[in-house]
């Protein structure tokens, strides 16, 4: 019942607020792709998403409260608040922080990465940069696409990392690490951005929207696959070793043939400082 554009914005500034544990972000996950439990019965996923008479009976429904996913910070409550407006029942948006121009309620939650996580995955990011080159033909949309990603990931992992000052989108300014919540602020206008590039056929464009989309969703814990991986693959690219075992740190070196992962691809193990600048 909501714009896509307008549902991204409000899913972003939720995830910022809240993160991705507990009873709201089951009902965003429940509502979007049906393949957890229920928000508030906990009934089990049922694997596909639920029509909106499926929504409107979870959210009116007796809460069921003897499982470890108890109603911390009345979660419960506000799991019936976003059910309600993903179907229209409800108007005001479910969220803490209500817009510009509203006393701030929250600063959000901490992130769930360490911030060594997110400064390897940085360095996966100038693989992938390295990888995903400009495209010689500018009407090729997969190339396009493929180079964008890179762009935005790294883009807005540099700003998670404080190395930058500002949002890439808005120019949010941030002493440090941004927080997930001032993260979100930036990145809730990525989906409206990608909409209109795709429908201009602008693909690097897009493809930069789509990356900073990712990134952030792999930020607040939403995806547990990072955008990118060690070798530089956009999670666009079919990688046949992307989740195997990489053990390429304890040498300080890539083993290649000797390592699971890196058997086909070097991981960022393989290559130097002069390597990704060049």
């Amino acid at each position: 019942m909501q714009p896509s554009g307008r549902l991204w914005s409000v899913l972003a500034r939720s995830l910022g607020e809240q993160g991705a544990d507990g009873r709201t972000t089951l009902a965003w996950r429940w509502a979007l792709t049906g393949t957890c439990p229920s928000p508030i019965t906990l009934s089990p996923a049922p694997g596909w998403p639920p029509d909106s008479a499926e929504i409107e009976a979870e959210a009116a429904a007796p809460a069921e409260l003897s499982h470890p996913r108890n109603d911390r910070g009345g979660q419960v409550m506000h799991a019936r608040l976003v059910l309600e407006w993903l179907v229209g029942a409800r108007d005001t948006v479910p969220l803490w922080n209500a817009g510009p121009g509203w006393p701030r309620v929250t600063d959000g939650v901490e992130h769930p990465h360490a911030p060594s996580e997110v400064e390897e995955l940085l360095s996966w990011a100038g693989m992938a940069r390295r990888r995903y080159t400009w495209p010689d033909d500018s009407n090729d949309g997969e190339t396009g696409r493929a180079c964008g990603w890179a762009y935005g990931t790294e883009q807005l992992l540099t700003w998670a990392c404080g190395e930058t000052g500002g949002g890439p989108l808005t120019g949010l300014h941030t002493l440090g690490r941004p927080t997930l919540y001032e993260t979100s602020l930036d990145v809730q206008v990525a989906m409206a951005g990608a909409l209109q590039e795709h429908r201009a056929e602008r693909h690097v464009a897009a493809g930069r929207m789509e990356g900073m989309m990712e990134t952030f969703l792999w930020l607040a814990g939403w995806n547990s696959l990072p955008p990118v991986d060690r070798h530089g693959h956009a999670t666009l690219e079919v990688c046949p070793r992307r989740q195997a075992p990489c053990c390429c740190a304890a040498a300080d070196r890539c083993l290649r043939t000797n390592c699971l992962a890196c058997m086909q691809d070097p991981c960022t193990y393989g290559f130097n400082v002069l390597d990704v600048d060049a």
